[in-house]
């Protein structure tokens, strides 16, 4: 990957919690995105150009929280009547989904509609979900926990100017304490 940095994945998980924040989720829904966005990264990569271009047009609270909620919605669906589609107006990256398709298919819901060569980037308009038995897949991001995740490094760094606004500056931590 040319212009990357290589980082842990908690790193990808606390700086996106605190875009998340600073965009207006609650404390759940941000931890909600920041998962989503990190197994999408550490599975895909490209998460994190998503969560660029979704702050650019504040499309982060809105749009990816209702994607999530939907997303488990059909879920319960599926249980319930066998079989479930649930559709993204407009579509979201695979980046808003892919914790959240994860624990579903733990639950065993067989969840299709993610094209083979996806990215984090990737525009999700349709998925259909169906109890089942669900294929385990190979986890493609063993060793990041143990080596790191290489990212992008202009989109980790325009994040990481973006969460700045969630934290304290130290005048005001110093002021305290004064």
């Amino acid at each position: 990957m040319v212009g990357s940095v290589l980082v842990a994945p908690r790193e990808v998980h606390d700086l996106v919690f605190r875009c998340a924040r600073v965009a207006g989720c609650d404390a759940g829904g941000a931890d909600r995105t920041a998962r989503n966005v990190t197994m999408a990264e550490v599975q895909f990569g490209g998460a994190l150009a998503a969560v660029v271009d979704a702050l650019s047009f504040e499309a982060f609270t809105s749009t990816w929280a209702r994607a999530a909620d939907a997303l488990v919605s059909a879920e319960v669906n599926a249980r319930q009547h066998g079989s479930a589609t649930v559709t993204f107006d407009p579509p979201v990256p695979l980046a808003a989904l892919a914790a959240t398709v994860s624990e579903a298919s733990a639950r065993g819901i067989v969840v299709s509609g993610v094209p083979g060569d996806a990215t984090g980037g990737s525009e999700i308009a349709t998925l259909d979900l169906a109890p089942g038995q669900v294929e385990p897949a190979a986890d493609p991001g063993t060793n990041v926990y143990r080596d790191g995740l290489p990212v992008d490094r202009g989109a980790f760094d325009a994040l990481v100017e973006a969460a700045a606004a969630f934290l304290v500056a130290e005048e005001a931590l110093d002021a305290l304490e004064g």
